[in-house]
């Protein structure tokens, strides 16, 4: 009886179970067409649910890995709005010659797919990362055998890395169905994709610098939707601030023509992504993040056709090595940096009368009026936009991407440039990337995240 006794006064007093501090619940979804039930976050399921043009039914068609939220870091984003699919289509199929093949990039289940079909695209290609959707989009959409291939296409820089570490060929297995064209000729190529982070970008840039993979395709159309982040990245002018006007950006607006064309539902995208981190980056990029949280940007990028008539091809490299060094820091004086490399060079730019001229309202840019920090179409290309007042004080930060392809031309122009210190930092550098390759190559790769992340900014 005592044993009974203290049984009922321990179920008594027990205390309630602790509710746990967890993740919020999620919904399950329940696909009609099979026993599954995909977990998808509450807030996504209602958004789907109750938004204007959303359909919650094309939930069941993504992966758990897709529906769930990710981080600000992810690369792979899928048209989830039949609403967007449909006005995407419009635009990447305006005035698309019958013959030019047009590339989707990750058409995750097909949405866009379906759109571009309806509108009777014959010459379409897919790359697809996510095998998951292979079924689908055979079974579903009736594609031709060759027309869907399983790549990581957004990922083309990593897999460039891994080629460079082990003498591979995953690049060129991968664009090996795409059209090749010369610089010179027409557009090779239309494509489209959504990307979600710089690398891409980059690595189209490095291709165009070091003249192989990618740049011998020839000229393509991109059609890309991008976060303001990133968009003001490529975009920004001198007036975008440190953190947006970079040497990059310089590289990009030398070597492409860009166009902003409107703005997209940024919740009509797969996966959306969590706000953590946020609150660790300053006042210009917390605007761009929240802005991004409602709106992506849609923009169309063409490699310039007359980039030959302003850059030699011979000179591609030591252009972005150019740009490289000088702007490690936007407050580089530029006659003090070019001294170092030319002693007593600073005089021609002080003496030349290009460089002293006095600015006319005639040279202010129209479009940099209207938009200061960011241009919504990219300016015509030139290597004679000579800087005004150029003196001891002026910096590198204050040069137009076309000023600072000007000094550039200048500079590998005067007598003293090829036995310039220059030359053998360029050489260098080039040996140092050698090196570093060839110990990484007899080092065994146990994860090949951490080593990726070291050429990352490659």
């Amino acid at each position: 009886s005592t044993s009974l006794y203290r049984t009922i006064v321990n179920d008594v007093v027990s205390p309630p179970p602790k509710t746990s501090r967890g993740r919020k619940p999620k919904a399950t979804l329940t696909s009609t067409s099979s026993a599954t039930e995909i977990a998808v976050p509450k807030d996504i399921l209602e958004h789907f649910q109750t938004a204007d043009g959303m359909d919650a039914s094309v939930l069941k068609h993504f992966p758990p890995s897709i529906v769930r939220k990710s981080s600000l870091n992810t690369e792979r984003f899928y048209v989830a709005s039949r609403a967007t699919a449909e006005r995407i289509a419009d635009v990447i199929t305006q005035d698309l010659p019958p013959d030019r093949p047009l590339l989707e990039i990750n058409p995750g289940p097909g949405l866009l797919t379906e759109q571009l079909l309806k509108r009777k695209v014959t010459n379409l290609r897919l790359y697809e990362t996510e095998s998951a959707f292979e079924p689908r989009l055979r079974s579903s959409l009736k594609l031709p055998i060759d027309a869907l291939q399983i790549g990581d296409f957004n990922g083309l820089w990593r897999l460039s890395y891994l080629d460079g570490l082990d003498n591979g060929r995953r690049v060129l297995k991968l664009l090996g169905d795409v059209p090749q064209r010369k610089w010179s000729d027409e557009v090779a190529f239309r494509l489209f994709s959504v990307i979600g982070s710089i690398k891409f970008l980059r690595y189209l840039m490095n291709s165009i610098t070091h003249q192989s993979e990618f740049y011998s395709l020839g000229r393509y159309e991109m059609f890309l939707v991008m976060s303001p982040l990133l968009y003001a990245q490529i975009a920004a002018t001198k007036d975008g601030g440190y953190k947006m006007y970079r040497g990059s950006t310089i590289v990009f607006q030398v070597y492409f023509d860009h166009e902003l064309l409107g703005k997209v539902p940024r919740k009509h995208f797969l996966p959306w992504c969590t706000a953590g981190g946020a609150k660790k980056v300053r006042t210009l990029h917390q605007k761009l993040i929240e802005d991004g949280a409602d709106e992506w940007c849609l923009v169309k990028i063409v490699p310039r056709n007359n980039l030959y008539e302003h850059l030699l091809p011979d000179n591609f490299g030591l252009f972005a090595s150019f740009i490289t060094q000088h702007y490690i820091s936007r407050r580089n004086r530029i006659i003090p940096s070019l001294e170092h490399w030319i002693p007593h060079c600073g005089a021609r730019l002080i003496l030349n009368a290009n460089y002293t001229r006095r600015q006319t309202k005639k040279a202010s840019s129209s479009a940099a009026n209207v938009l200061p920090s960011q241009l919504p179409k990219s300016m015509p290309l030139s290597s004679n936009d000579y800087p005004t007042n150029m003196n001891i004080y002026t910096e590198f930060g204050e040069l137009t991407p076309t000023q600072a392809l000007t000094l550039f031309s200048e500079f590998i122009n005067w007598p003293e440039f090829h036995q310039s210190p220059f030359m053998q930092a360029v050489e260098s550098q080039k040996h140092k990337q050698r090196l570093m390759r060839t110990l990484e190559e007899e080092d065994p790769i146990d994860e090949p995240n951490k080593s990726m992340k070291k050429r990352s900014d490659v």
